[in-house]
């Protein structure tokens, strides 16, 4: 997040931990991550439910993570209203020529990192180490692709970035039974980030394979672009 967001440095700190009910974590055809709606049911397991961290982005920010999943409005710039009064709030938009769709939907939050009150949350005695209700249910920005829905195999140079956000959200509390259970089914532990590293395209996928056509983001090149920039505004 630190990488793909320069403009604030708190676009990227994590919230929250939290859960999303009802979904389910795949690689999709694609090669990259999804969620996918699941039937409603009163059983929960970890098959049907989604764990993951909250941020809370700058809208210019979020301008710039919509380029990089490819929710840009250049390439899908007059998107058709979801036309279902019932699922509009969740769903305001038709994915159309989008790599992912923006839904906003309702998760649980199950430890706060940061103050809530701080984000217009009222939670009291959110950092308390006393036994109680502190589960808050929040509605949060997700990407999602409507239409590869089904199990895939993963993009190699992906593998590295999702072992290390692995780790990094087990060490903020997402819970890593469920990544051994879920996540583990679709990359292997053990492949890092290589020297180059890796973060996608700010162009989406849709085109070409970022990958295959050599026209990937690398991790050192965004950093020379930041120094740069900052170089310059100095």
């Amino acid at each position: 997040m630190s990488l793909r967001l320069p403009n604030d440095p708190s676009s990227a700190n994590p919230v929250a931990i939290a859960r999303l009910d009802g979904y389910a974590w795949i690689i999709c055809e694609r090669g990259y991550a999804n969620v996918v709606a699941l039937p409603e049911s009163n059983a929960a397991s970890d098959e049907n439910t989604v764990w993951g961290v909250v941020y809370n982005m700058s809208a210019e920010d979020e301008v710039v993570l919509d380029r990089f999943e490819g929710h840009d409005d250049t390439r899908n710039p007059h998107p058709d209203i979801n036309p279902d009064p019932q699922t509009q709030r969740q769903r305001p938009y038709l994915q159309g020529d989008w790599d992912y769709n923006k839904h906003y939907l309702p998760v649980t939050v199950t430890k706060w990192l940061r103050d809530p009150n701080d984000y217009g949350v009222g939670v009291k005695d959110w950092n308390s180490d006393t036994p109680g209700p502190t589960n808050t249910t929040i509605r949060v920005l997700v990407y999602v692709d409507e239409y590869r829905v089904r199990p895939g195999k993963i993009n190699d140079p992906y593998i590295g970035r999702m072992n290390r956000g692995v780790r990094e959200s087990v060490d903020l509390g997402l819970p890593k039974s469920w990544v051994d259970k879920v996540m583990r089914n679709f990359f292997p532990e053990g492949i890092e980030v290589d020297e180059e590293g890796y973060i996608g395209t700010d162009e989406g996928y849709v085109e070409a394979d970022a990958t295959e056509a050599g026209d990937e983001l690398k991790e050192k090149d965004l950093k020379e672009m930041s120094e740069n920039q900052k170089k310059t505004q100095e």
